[in-house]
């Protein structure tokens, strides 16, 4: 496809699919590993709410809550977890839990796939569902089952029919003691034209599950949609990566009219020297062009980043650098312009997005209404190619964030090219 012909695709969906949406209504939340900080429940639910954020996402692994067959607790390791669950609403906050992964009494700790399994996975959800009802809004039924995390060595992929007997069993059980939970499934990536582990792409794999009914057992579609390694480069940018999200749900559209909520439970860019990596200050571009641009979609109903804090200290190790704060708690761009865009949007209604046509125009323009004050407003910028460090480390013009010089954010500039007005 020309690039004439792919601006003006883009052009045509964002125009007519994000009109007069409230940016407020859209979660904005962040994954944690709150277990592994080293600070009170409330330091956590403080510095979670003070980021922007109305939610969090954190797991509960099913290996962790049954040690022993048929008996249920929370370890010592996860009572952080458990008082953050808790106190959540003191603080604003909405959590988010994962379900998931194997257990070492079932099938060796690999994918539940006998009726037996299942059936126990569901009594755990149900526990878990019974301790915290009316204090967890959403749950995940496991945690991206197509690419295996969390499984290493556990066995191949089961099959889309084992995939959708657990959500079955395990939304009926959560349902049965907590009907106001909304049950979110998948965890797949859309983005991706390709399967990891599996043979067909996940959107593919989605589509077998929708024909055999997922669709009857959930309240909304959970979505990964990273693409900061995509082989299509242009879907590396946010403009891109949003487009393809609104034919992943036009698709779906056409096997159920009414459409489905989706949520994206999980995206990120990583600022790591290596490849794919990015610096802080590309990292902040890319959030908030994304969050201006998903709060700009009525179907998506809630985004959480990944990740709250850096999992560690080496500056060439991918997962390392995923986080809105580094390993020390000290605040990265991403965390300032985030809370910045977030402050900004809180009373507005975006009316339209504009794209480009043509080569020679690639301005984004975004039309808001604020709410309170009855005022028009726009936000542009120009799309960009994400900038990104190569294969070869000493060819890249970023090797580190040390270099790296402070943006400073504010009502009018909101990233290093994105401009209120």
């Amino acid at each position: 496809m020309c690039k004439h012909k792919k601006y003006f695709s883009l052009y045509f969906f964002l125009v007519m699919l994000c009109m007069k949406v409230s940016a407020a209504e859209q979660i904005q939340g962040i994954g944690i590993h709150a277990n592994k900080y080293n600070k009170s429940s409330d330091a956590i639910l403080s510095l979670i709410s003070r980021s922007g954020f109305d939610s969090f996402r954190q797991d509960l692994a099913w290996n962790d809550i049954e040690v022993t067959k048929g008996q249920y607790s929370i370890p010592s390791k996860l009572e952080i977890n458990d008082v953050l669950i808790k106190q959540a609403s003191d603080h604003n906050l909405s959590p988010l839990v994962i379900l998931g992964y194997g257990n070492n009494n079932y099938n060796a700790g690999g994918y539940p796939t006998t009726g037996q399994d299942i059936k126990a996975f569901s009594d755990y959800a149900k526990w878990v569902a019974t301790r915290y009802k009316g204090k967890v809004p959403y749950y995940e039924i496991w945690n991206e089952w197509t690419v295996g995390t969390g499984m290493k060595g556990k066995g191949d992929i089961p099959s889309s029919d084992v995939y959708l007997q657990l959500v079955k069993e395990t939304s009926i059980a959560i349902k049965s003691v907590d009907p106001s939970a909304k049950i979110l499934a998948a965890s797949m990536n859309p983005i991706s034209p390709n399967g990891r582990r599996l043979d067909i792409s996940d959107t593919a794999w989605f589509n077998q599950l929708i024909d055999r009914g997922i669709f009857n057992y959930i309240d909304g579609i959970s979505i990964h949609p990273y693409s900061f390694l995509n082989a299509d480069k242009s879907l590396r940018n946010p403009e891109y990566n949003i487009k393809k999200i609104d034919d992943f749900y036009n698709s779906i559209k056409l096997k159920n009219p009414k459409g489905i909520p989706i949520y994206i439970t999980e995206v990120g860019v990583p600022t790591h020297a290596g490849l794919g990596g990015v610096s802080e200050e590309q990292a902040a571009d890319f959030i908030v062009k994304y969050t201006i641009l998903a709060k700009s979609k009525s179907y998506i109903k809630g985004v959480w980043w990944y990740d709250l804090r850096d999992d560690g200290k080496d500056s060439d190790d991918q997962e390392h650098n995923f986080g809105f704060y580094n390993y020390e708690f000290n605040p990265k761009q991403a965390v300032i312009a985030f809370t910045n865009i977030n402050k900004l949007l809180k009373n507005m209604i975006i009316t339209s997005v504009v794209i480009g046509e043509s080569k020679s125009d690639q301005q984004v323009t975004v039309s808001l209404n604020d709410s309170a004050k009855n005022e028009s407003h726009k936000i542009k910028w120009n799309e960009t190619q994400l900038q990104q460090n190569g294969r070869f480390k000493a060819l890249n013009l970023k090797t580190s964030n040390s270099d790296s010089m402070p943006v400073n954010y504010d009502e009018n500039k909101l990233s290093r090219d994105v401009y209120f007005k």
